[in-house]
């Protein structure tokens, strides 16, 4: 690479070479002295400028050509998602570009752009994934199914794990709703909960289907249904604009544990990304992220 180096003109004060002053006979040695300071500070002013002028363009140049991570994730993430990478960004100076869905989405995505640096979503979801090859994996934490309840819904206090879920869906005019069992984690994992519990079919007139896990909370926080399935972290993310929710355990006659990884390929298409990758990871175990997992419910 070649080095440029700045050129600064500075225009002459007086004839070249030359700085003349009309004074007294008496004080000329001064005069001359002073204008001489007076014409080494606009040359260091000019300077300074002309120096700041040349290396913005050179800083803007570098953060241009300086590659981002991209990182995809489940939408139902994307509040903590967003804290990570820009206490990443702060801590590293590297760019992430984000982008958000429900997983078959952000799979589909991931597909047609030939790349993805960094997949954040359910392990389970991440393996079956046809063409996406993501061997190295960080947990996050294990999520948390939530059944959640709109504003001003007369809900009785004291109701918990599954004996809450069936009591709370048990008045036939209430309405649920739910992200897709076919794309979504939460999906999937309600549609395991119910049927383990026998309610599945039972509910299927009071069922709305929604795509994502924000969507569940935007009609929930509108109050256009009654009660919704989502995951913890967004019912604690939005759990002052909901009349309450419950956690609901994974196990035995709920639904199969939601390990949530950080996935990343062995091999990119850019040679930056594998030190992109690994700092990532590194920077998932540092108190700061660990930290913003553990309040998001991780």
């Amino acid at each position: 690479m070649k080095h440029l180096t700045p050129v600064l003109t500075v225009p002459a004060i007086g004839r070249p070479g030359m700085v003349t002053a009309r004074t007294a006979p008496d004080d000329a040695s001064a005069a001359t002295v002073t204008m001489r300071g007076t014409r080494r500070r606009v040359l260091a002013s000019f300077a300074c400028a002309g120096l700041s002028l040349w290396l913005a363009p050179v800083a803007q140049l570098y953060a241009q050509t300086t590659p981002a991570l991209l990182l995809m994730a489940g939408a139902g993430y994307k509040r903590p998602v967003e804290a990570l990478c820009a206490a990443f960004t702060q801590a590293t100076g590297v760019a992430v570009e984000r982008s958000y869905g429900n997983l078959q989405q952000v799979f589909a995505q991931a597909k047609a752009s030939g790349r993805v640096d960094v997949l954040v979503g359910d392990a389970d979801f991440i393996d079956k994934a046809q063409d996406l090859k993501l061997p190295q994996r960080v947990l996050l934490g294990h999520g948390i199914l939530a059944l959640a309840w709109r504003r001003n819904l007369p809900v009785p206090g004291g109701l918990s794990g599954l004996a809450g879920v069936r009591e709370l869906l048990a008045t036939p005019t209430y309405s649920v709703t739910l992200p897709n069992p076919q794309q979504a984690i939460y999906g999937n994992a309600t549609r395991q909960l119910l049927q383990a519990q026998g309610l599945w079919d039972g509910l299927q007139e009071r069922l709305k289907v929604v795509g994502t896990v924000p969507q569940v909370s935007a009609y929930l926080t509108a109050g256009e249904v009654d009660f919704g399935f989502m995951n913890l972290t967004e019912a604690l993310a939005v759990k002052d604009k909901l009349g309450g929710f419950i956690q609901v355990p994974s196990g035995a006659g709920s639904y199969a544990a939601v390990n949530i990884v950080a996935a990343m390929p062995d091999v990119s298409k850019l040679p930056e990304a594998p030190v992109n990758q690994a700092q990532f990871a590194h920077f998932l175990g540092t108190p700061v992220a660990q930290d913003i997992l553990r309040r998001a419910g991780l």
